[in-house]
């Protein structure tokens, strides 16, 4: 394909429980093109930790399954932010990029989502009420946006 040299217009990359690595299927066609090269500019790869695949409900177990490199595990044996494990966030490639991995963050404030958060995602609803924290939380943010800011290169 064509290439427009974007970087040059492209300070830094950000990505919050993004799924960077590899995994059969169509819908991992871009990020298998994408993995083909390192990330030419600064890049942060941020993930959360803290909903086992194994006890956070059908749609995290599912999710992690089709995140799955080999497309044959069940999803229970990972762990990740409830949308995104660990392994795949942290995919991401290349000379300048940071990984962060925050404890007990979830991809998504589900309680917020009113009806659907209950009825996609009920046990990751139940944790934000109780308090579990995503990654657009003041506090949560201040743990991965100001070690980035100020890294020295």
């Amino acid at each position: 394909g064509k290439v427009y040299g974007g970087t040059k217009y492209v300070h830094s990359l950000v990505t919050l429980g993004t799924p960077h690595g590899n995994a059969p299927g169509p819908a991992f066609k871009g990020i298998e093109w994408c993995n083909r090269e390192p990330l030419p500019i600064r890049g942060l790869a941020v993930a959360g930790v803290g909903s086992p695949g194994d006890s956070s409900g059908k749609l995290t177990q599912n999710a992690y399954a089709f995140c799955d490199p080999d497309g044959t595990g069940d999803g229970s044996e990972y762990d990740g932010d409830g949308l995104t494990p660990v392994f795949s966030s942290l995919f991401m490639e290349g000379d300048d990029v940071e990984k962060i991995t925050l404890d007990g963050v979830t991809h998504y404030p589900w309680s917020d989502a009113g009806i659907w958060g209950d009825l996609f995602a009920p046990e990751l609803a139940e944790e934000h009420r109780k308090g579990k924290p995503w990654y657009g939380d003041d506090d949560i943010v201040d743990q991965w946006v100001e070690p980035f800011l100020t890294r020295k290169k």
